[in-house]
């Protein structure tokens, strides 16, 4: 069994992955990951932003992780424009008993820093993007807007307008989950949000062609995620969180509802493969810590837990959960850090699998972002072409690192799939290596001082750069 306790943090405080800033050289096709992570209203007042892209060219990966700027904490959710290539962000609110939910655009091949156009505090809780619309669900009347995406390319510049609201006498309440397919938005809702125990929770379907709601279930108390597999949509209901998770099996073609008892508490993370081809729901058991899979062909929790995941606790408190093909992309946090962990399923992995790990110590205030809220998944077949008002990338031609001078992280850029990493003092004495190295180099704990780094490829090529740290 694969079990993160707190003996693990020595190691994950410094195995990371490649992270880049802007202008990183981008390829086509990318395959990439984006997280929101969480600020705290005080030490961190920004929510932060985490994406990993790999080149399926050439399997180069990078990522980056850092505070968007502008962005109040809390951040709830992010969606991602194929069209006009930008990530939406939900922005909170700068503490945590107020709700503003304003709207954020990225360009997030360039940048990390948000448009100064984007969505004042429309209450935002959800967000979804289909063709031209962004799809925001709300904490207050409408609870639903259309606004339309409008990009100009050769100018860099996107706007936001509002379209519609469908009005409907069964949309009255803050939906809390969104999916989209094909032309119809899904969201869950309930009526008394301080009533677990109301039988007034329901999935509506939202006609994205007409703005028309032309579709209802009843499923379980507090429904607030949905997944699709197959033609069936799957919601998790978590009712007043004292009893075990319900799963409720939505039919669009009928007016069926299956709801099964999965067999555990829990109190968050519910996923399937994006591909929606596999009969299982993974989630997070409250309590145990343990990775459980529940199978859709016969309503049954697996017994144990999924491929032995499994936390001992603090500070290994589960969070999110995304599942991607072969991978498992998970989330911890012990309220002031957050860890990320990729954990490569051994279905298509031969064992041990493979384990990336991500130990996030960084950003503002000298303490770490206390949580990554929500992972998605993004297909990219071109980014080549992006035209944008922001500084033009900057194309590195060999070993890169910035900021330089640093007091925390080293980000660097090598043309080169994996390295061996070493680092000398000015008196030519080796102070720490690596190898390899996946991921930005932690310099934090250095004493202050000129250093050289050494970049040992494994193809046999040598680069070195010097940097300061503060």
């Amino acid at each position: 069994m694969f079990i993160f306790d707190a003996a693990m943090l020595g190691t994950l405080r410094y195995i990371f992955l490649v992270v880049v800033g802007v202008g990183a050289s981008l390829a086509q096709p990318i395959k990439a990951v984006f997280g929101i992570l969480e600020g705290n209203g005080v030490s961190y007042p920004h929510s932060g932003i985490f994406y990993r892209w790999e080149d399926i060219n050439n399997g180069v990966t990078m990522a980056s992780l850092g505070p968007i700027n502008g962005v109040e904490s809390f951040g709830s959710d992010l969606a991602y424009d194929p069209n006009s290539k930008h990530l939406f962000v939900i922005g909170g609110s700068p503490n945590p008993f107020t709700w503003r939910g304003s709207v954020y655009a990225l360009d997030i091949w360039h940048s990390q820093v948000p448009s100064p156009i984007y969505l004042d505090s429309v209450e935002a809780r959800r967000i979804a993007v289909w063709e031209t619309l962004l799809l925001v669900t709300r904490a207050n009347p409408p609870f639903f807007t259309a606004y339309r995406i409008s990009y100009t390319p050769g100018v860099g510049l996107i706007s936001l307008d509002s379209l519609w609201s469908p009005t409907h006498s069964l949309l009255r309440s803050v939906p809390e989950g969104i999916l989209v397919w094909g032309d119809t938005a899904y969201i869950a809702l309930s009526y008394e949000a301080g009533n677990f125990s109301n039988k007034d929770s329901l999935v509506l379907a939202i006609n994205l062609r007409n703005g028309q709601v032309e579709g209802n279930w009843i499923v379980a108390p507090n429904p607030t995620e949905i997944v699709r597999v197959g033609d069936s949509l799957y919601v998790a209901c978590y009712g007043d969180f004292s009893g075990n998770l319900r799963i409720s099996r939505v039919l669009p073609s009928s007016s069926a509802v299956t709801t099964w008892d999965a067999g555990a508490q829990s109190y968050g993370g519910f996923t399937t493969d994006t591909n929606g081809v596999r009969d299982t729901i993974l989630f997070w058991e409250a309590g145990s810590g343990q990775l459980r899979a529940f199978d859709l062909r016969n309503g049954q929790l697996v017994p144990g837990a999924y491929r032995g995941i499994a936390s001992s606790g603090f500070p290994f408190i589960p969070y999110a959960l995304m599942w991607v093909g072969n991978q498992i992309w998970m989330s911890y946090t012990n309220y002031a850090d957050t860890s990320l962990i990729i954990f490569y399923d051994p279905i298509d992995i031969p064992t041990p699998p493979h384990l990336d790990t991500v130990f996030v110590h960084m950003g503002l205030g000298g303490t770490s972002y206390p949580s990554l809220r929500r992972y998605i998944y993004v297909y990219e077949d071109d980014t080549s072409f992006i035209s944008t008002s922001l500084p033009a990338q900057v194309r590195h031609a060999g070993f890169s690192i910035w900021p330089n001078p640093t007091n925390a992280w080293l980000n660097y850029y090598l043309p080169c799939k994996e390295a061996r990493f070493t680092i000398w003092d000015i008196r030519g004495h080796q102070v720490r290596e690596w190898s390899p190295v996946l991921g930005p180099i932690y310099v934090g704990d250095l004493p202050a001082g000129l250093y050289l780094i050494e970049a040992r490829c494994k193809e046999g090529q040598v680069e070195r750069q010097r940097f300061l740290k503060e």
